[in-house]
This record gives C-alpha cells, structure tokens and sequence, in this order.
C-alpha cells in the first residue's frame, strides 16, 4: 500500500469514526458468529441482544478453527459466564447500590452490605468473575468473586450520592496509581510494537530522544499490578530496564542475582567434577 492510499484510508476511517459508524471484516463476523453460538452466550447475552446479532450475521460462514488447530491434553471447561454479571452489568449502567451477602474468609459470612458497584472484571489467571464496588461506610474500595455472594439485591440511590461515590472512586483510583519508566535499549528499537503490546493493558506514554535514539515509556500502573510489569519485564530480557524507580530496580537486580547465582553453583558443581575426574 502507497502512501497516498494510506492517506485515503484514514481519511475514510476517520469519518466513520466522526459518524458513529463502524466497520468489520469478514473474519471478525465469522468470529462473532463463533462466540454467539458457545454456550456461554446464552447465559451472558438476553435473549433481544441474542435473536439480532443471529439475525445480523444469518448467512455469514463458519470460521472452522477445526482445520487450522488440533487440542491435545485438554483440560476441563468451566462456564466463562455467572448469573450474577447481568444484573450487576444493569446495577452499574443505572447507577445503582446493592444490598449484598456473601462468603468470606475463615468461613464467615458478611450479612447485608451495602455497595455501590463500578467494575466487573475477570482474572484470566483465577478464571473467575470480580465485582469491584466501593463500600460509602468505610470509604474503601473492595473486590468481591461472584462465586462468594450467596445473595445480591439492588437499592436505588439518589443521583447526588451516585456522583459522590463515583467522585471518590475516581480519587483513591488515582492515589492508587504509581508511574514507571522503562527505555528500550536502542539496539532494540525495531521492537518496540513488541514492547508495547507486552504493556497494551496500561496506560502508556511514549517519548523519543532523537539525539541518542532512545525511546522511554511512561507507564501508569495501580499498585497492585507491579508485579506483573516485572513479570512482563523479566519476560523482556534485555531489550528493556527501569529507569525511574529505585524500588524495582532493585527488585530486579535481585531477580537476576538469584539467577546467576544458580548458574555459578552448577558451572562450580561442573568443574568439581571434571577436576574429580581428572584426578583419578
């Protein structure tokens, strides 16, 4: 593609864009029409959403992952929907409390919370559903599995209140945050798309120094997900280093010690047997 073509597609997009208008290939209807007919769509989707999105994509063909990819060792499948996510998907649209009781640790139960919910979310790692609600009695923010609520009922708010908490859900969010440097070894510049799709689930600033041919990124991270960016970091290698913050660092540095030490035991374990061996 030329760049007088590339021009002209952006052009296009950006007035569909400016139209509310979207657009979508082939594979991503053939995707949705995969999906729309998994189980789960019957529990996550009502039924109005449902008969459209069929009567949308009728014709459309099948996107046969069968003849592409073999599962071997497959593990048992767990429902990737709850009947908790639509209500509490209506609670958070209409600005809505609730009136919640659940499990808690040791065998307890909490009886009768109230809450205001903001976010659900799903950990990829735990395979499981979260509500993330704010609690006005104690001004925190918590996070709840939808496996641990034995009972949920919703209770509507005044639209004052519902500003209010969402006010302060927005200023310990914020307190929450931290912001890490990391510079991407000029060596390694022809990956940075690479890098950058690593931290795609941050928000991210990029900055160029033209004269020694650096980029830097301006990582904005909740405190509790840093260890995954040193996950992501350790995973990296030395394509990239923190620059900015002196607690990670060392953390790093003692992530690689550790591993180095481990190699210098066995290169130490190897030549002690070779001089062994020579000996005799």
């Amino acid at each position: 593609m030329n760049l007088f073509e590339k021009m002209f597609n952006y052009q296009i997009m950006t007035r569909l864009n400016e139209t509310g208008l979207f657009t979508w290939t082939s594979q991503e209807r053939a995707w949705l029409r995969m999906m729309i007919e998994h189980p789960a769509a019957q529990e996550a989707l009502n039924p109005a959403t449902l008969t459209k999105l069929n009567h949308m994509l009728d014709g459309e063909k099948h996107l046969n992952l069968q003849d592409y990819l073999t599962e071997k060792a497959k593990s048992e499948e767990s429902s990737v929907s709850h009947p908790l996510l639509r209500p509490l998907r209506q609670m958070i649209l209409n600005g809505e409390g609730f009136q919640m009781t659940g499990r808690i640790r040791n065998g307890r139960t909490s009886q009768e919370q109230f809450g205001f919910p903001y976010k659900l979310e799903y950990s990829m790692v735990k395979k499981e559903w979260y509500v993330l609600w704010y609690a006005p009695h104690f001004a925190r923010l918590m996070s709840t599995k939808l496996h641990s609520i034995t009972k949920l009922e919703p209770r509507s708010i005044k639209p004052e209140a519902a500003s209010r908490y969402k006010a302060s859900i927005a200023l310990i969010t914020e307190k929450r945050k931290t912001t890490i440097t990391i510079e991407v070894l000029p060596e390694f510049n022809a990956e940075l798309s690479r890098i950058l799709y690593a931290f795609s689930c941050f928000e991210r600033e990029v900055k160029y120094n033209e004269a020694n041919h650096v980029y830097r990124i301006l990582l904005t991270v909740p405190r509790n997900e840093v260890d995954y960016v040193l996950s992501k970091m350790r995973f990296l290698g030395k394509r990239v280093r923190i620059i900015d913050h002196s607690a990670l660092q060392e953390r790093m540095s003692e992530t690689a010690a550790k591993v180095l030490a481990r190699y210098a035991d066995s290169e130490s374990k190897q030549l002690g047997h070779e001089t062994a061996a020579q000996g005799d």
